[in-house]
C-alpha cells in the first residue's frame, strides 16, 4: 500500500522554489570549484544538479499533490504537480525537471470534432465574455481583436493569483496555478493565435474557463474590461484569412469592425 504522505525537499533554482520528493536525491553536495555552488545528486543517475538554495524537509498529503493535465505531464519533463506549503503554490517535479535547459515541447493540438447530424435552429444570439487581446504595438494595421467565451464555459472571473512559470516551446503556455484543488494552464491567447502580446498590459482579472469537451481549467489574465454580449450582426470568416493561427481557435467573426475570436481551449490540454 502506497505511503499517504510524501517527504519533500525544498530548493530554489534560478529564483524560484521547486519541491522534490526526498527519494530522489542521494545526497547534498557543495561544489567548491564553482563558487560553493549546491548540488543535488539524482538517486537514480548519479548526475549533480546545480541549485541556488537548500531549505528543509517538507511532509505532504500525497491526496493534496493538484497533478498537471495529462499532455502536459507526458511532456513536462518530470512535472508532478503543484503543492502548496507554507501558504505558496509550489511546483512539484523530478529532478529531471531542474536538469532540464529546453523549453518543454508541447503546442497546441487541433481538435477533430465529428460534423452534426442536422443542424439546430438558433432561437437566441449566444451569450458571450466578452475582452480585447492586448496586442504589441506591430499589430495596430489589423483590426482590434476581442476574445469571447461563451458563458456556459467560464467557470470563474477573479483578481490576478500567484502562479508558476513553465520554460514552454513558443511562449504559448505561461505557466500553471492552483485553482480549486486542480491545475490551471495559465495560457497567452494572444500567442495561441499567432499574434504578438503587449509587453506589460495590465493584468487585472484573472478568467478561468474550460473546454466543451475536456474539462480541465484553463486561465488566462484580462483586463477589467469584461462584458457580457449578444453578437449580432457577426459574420464569420476563416481563421487563416484573419492572418490567425488556427489550432486553438472554433471560429472568428467580423463583428462591430473587430475580429471576434472563439478559443478551442480543448486544443490547449
Amino acid at each position: 500500500m502506497p505511503q499517504q504522505v510524501l517527504q519533500v525537499l525544498m530548493c530554489d533554482r534560478h529564483g524560484q522554489s521547486f519541491a522534490v520528493g526526498v527519494e530522489e536525491i542521494a545526497a547534498i553536495e557543495r561544489d567548491r570549484s564553482a563558487l560553493y555552488r549546491t548540488l543535488l545528486v539524482d538517486r537514480a543517475s548519479g548526475e549533480r544538479i546545480a541549485v541556488d538554495r537548500v531549505g528543509g524537509v517538507t511532509e505532504i498529503e500525497r491526496s493534496a499533490i493538484c497533478e498537471p493535465p495529462d499532455r502536459l505531464a507526458r511532456a513536462g519533463q518530470g512535472l508532478l504537480g503543484v503543492v502548496e506549503i507554507d501558504g505558496a503554490s509550489v511546483p512539484l517535479v523530478k529532478t529531471s525537471f531542474l536538469a532540464a535547459v529546453h523549453p518543454i515541447q508541447i503546442q497546441p493540438a487541433p481538435v477533430v470534432r465529428a460534423a452534426p447530424a442536422r443542424l439546430a435552429p438558433v432561437v437566441d444570439e449566444p451569450q458571450l465574455l466578452v475582452t480585447s487581446l492586448r496586442l504589441a504595438p506591430s499589430s495596430a494595421l489589423r483590426p482590434e481583436v476581442v476574445v469571447g467565451i461563451p458563458l456556459e464555459q467560464v467557470l470563474d472571473v477573479s483578481e490576478p493569483m500567484p502562479w508558476i512559470p513553465l520554460h514552454v516551446e513558443g511562449g504559448w503556455l505561461r505557466g500553471v496555478l492552483a485553482w480549486r484543488g486542480q491545475t490551471a494552464q495559465l495560457v497567452d491567447l494572444a500567442r495561441c493565435f499567432g499574434l504578438e502580446p503587449q509587453l506589460g498590459a495590465a493584468e487585472e482579472r484573472l478568467v478561468i474557463v474550460r473546454g466543451t469537451g475536456r474539462h480541465e481549467p484553463v486561465a488566462f489574465t484580462a483586463s477589467a474590461t469584461l462584458q457580457r454580449v449578444n453578437p449580432s450582426q457577426s459574420t464569420a470568416i476563416h481563421p487563416e484569412d484573419a492572418g490567425l493561427r488556427t489550432e486553438a481557435i472554433r471560429g472568428v467573426f467580423r463583428w462591430t469592425n473587430r475580429l471576434l475570436v472563439i478559443p478551442d481551449f480543448d486544443a490547449l490540454l
